[in-house]
């Protein structure tokens, strides 16, 4: 037996089991707003702990489907499928899903993880906020149970006048309801919080009345001198037998150039997303353990292989659930393990419960998901870094809610990379090669920087970084520019040190 496994597996089971209660609603929400199947989340949280945990480079992380990828699965599920056919897009999906697993192997084989950390961090926030904006908003008229019959963003804003006028108040009480309790939720001590989660709490507020309210048959309710809808298409949908969750890959046009655009962004941001994340988790390990991200994304890169033969939507390392991971616990990558079985044992004994879940509650969970992207919080960190650095993440989340995810990140990269050259003046050469110098006498070590150092420097940092692992380090920037991104590793670094 595993040592880990032996010696940790009672703390793992039980924050497996915490955790496999808030996973089971949001790996099932996540995939309904991507225009996925249930079914695909449901697989991805599966696959995702227990496959992933066998190969993962990372020491407590939870894997599986990620609201992250909300927007980039969305717009491949729509680009892919021709006349209007979600499933057949889904399927090319999931053939994209698989060579992009191949581009994470590739990448983790040639040791480039650390390539992720060159995004400037204002845009990675920018990209963030405006994954969580857009999620909020397509919340919108499953929140109001009303079809959605616009093809953007700014389509669906500009048609709420109309939608608030066709609302389906039983529906939409439901997502009251459900967004009241997550709500007052965050209010409660952390040790009822903790052990009870809210998204159970308010997926479970939603089954009560999905029953209460007969939702899975057709039928008029009359309230307030009004008749309403509902039936069975305002609830969540998958197939009583496992064998039926399965969908396979349709790799018809895979070589076409929207497919590849699928492959590339589904790479990009799930590759930038999850080794942020694993990065993330390992500051709030209490065993100061450090991933071994080339690893990890191998690993990461083999699951969604598996995810996208199985028609699974593809995990990424998830943060949130990772953080309730530690929160309630949990010591090894077990616990990962633990959440992906006990899905695996709900899904093939208690199917018929998720079938009763509304949509409506699972879009309450996700429109809060939404917003903790897009907080305000995020806007008053970035702008006392700096106005530039609010214009980046401003650029960032704009052209993201306009265009697509990759137009965004490559306008925001783009104004990060002038401003430094034409405001800044800074070099060239001095973005790739910055003038860096260790300084070591009996009592400390020194880490001089001796011009500016951006972004595209941090693959220099980090090789000086490494060789002042564990020592008694000063960093003296001798009044030389440094930037937001950098800053924050060298804040990382400090935290380590102490």
């Amino acid at each position: 037996m595993n040592a880990e496994l032996k010696n940790h597996w009672k703390d793992d089971i039980i924050s497996g089991f915490i955790v496999f209660l808030i996973a089971l609603p949001l790996s099932i929400g996540i995939a309904i707003a991507a225009g996925a199947p249930a079914s695909a989340g449901i697989l991805s949280a599966i696959i995702g702990g227990i496959i992933g945990t066998l190969i993962t480079g990372t020491h407590i992380t939870i894997s599986g489907p990620a609201a992250g990828l909300i927007v980039v699965i969305g717009g491949s599920i729509v680009s892919l499928a021709d006349g209007g056919d979600l499933l057949l897009g889904f399927k090319r999906t999931l053939a994209a899903t698989i060579v992009a697993g191949v581009l994470q192997i590739l990448l983790g084989l040639f040791r480039l993880g650390k390539l992720t950390f060159l995004a400037p961090s204002s845009v990675v926030h920018g990209m963030l906020a405006a994954i969580g904006t857009i999620i909020m908003i397509k919340q919108i008229p499953v929140l109001l149970g009303v079809e959605n019959t616009a093809k953007s963003i700014l389509g669906i804003l500009w048609n709420i006048p109309e939608m608030l006028v066709k609302i389906d108040l039983p529906i939409l009480l439901i997502a009251i309801v459900g967004l009241a309790i997550l709500l007052v939720w965050r209010l409660l001590p952390p040790k009822v919080s903790k052990i009870v989660p809210g998204p159970l709490v308010a997926v479970s507020s939603g089954l009560i009345l999905s029953y209460a309210m007969n939702i899975e048959y057709p039928h008029d309710i009359h309230w307030l001198n009004h008749d309403y809808h509902i039936g069975p298409e305002f609830l969540v949908h998958v197939p009583s037998s496992i064998k039926d969750l399965f969908i396979f890959p349709k790799f018809d046009i895979i070589f076409s150039g929207r497919s590849l655009f699928s492959v590339m962004t589904i790479f990009l941001v799930g590759s930038l997303e999850s080794l942020l994340s694993a990065y993330a988790v390992d500051k709030l390990d209490p065993y100061k353990r450090q991933s071994n991200l080339d690893y990890d994304i191998i690993g990461k890169g083999i699951t969604n292989m598996t995810c996208g033969f199985l028609g699974a939507y593809p995990i990424i390392t998830e943060i949130v659930r990772s953080s309730a991971n530690i929160t309630n616990g949990a010591k090894t990558k077990w616990a990962n393990f633990f959440h992906g079985v006990f899905i695996l044992v709900f899904v093939a004994f208690l199917p018929t419960v998720i079938n009763h879940i509304p949509l409506a509650s699972l879009a309450a969970v996700l429109f809060l998901v939404g917003y903790n992207l897009a907080h305000p919080r995020h806007f008053v960190e970035v702008y006392h870094h700096g106005k530039d650095e609010l214009v980046y993440f401003c650029a960032t989340l704009i052209v993201t809610l306009v265009e697509d995810l990759l137009l965004g990140i490559a306008v925001g990269v783009a104004l990060n990379f002038l401003h430094h050259i034409l405001i800044k003046k800074v070099n060239i050469k001095e973005f790739f090669s910055p003038k860096l110098e260790i300084q070591e006498d009996k009592e400390k070590t020194i880490l001089n920087v001796n011009g500016p150092l951006v972004f595209l420097g941090y693959l220099r940092l980090s090789h000086y970084l490494k060789k002042l692992e564990g020592k008694k380090v000063e960093i003296q920037d001798n009044q030389n520019y440094i930037d937001f991104t950098i800053q924050e590793t060298l804040k990382d670094f400090m935290a380590r040190q102490n």
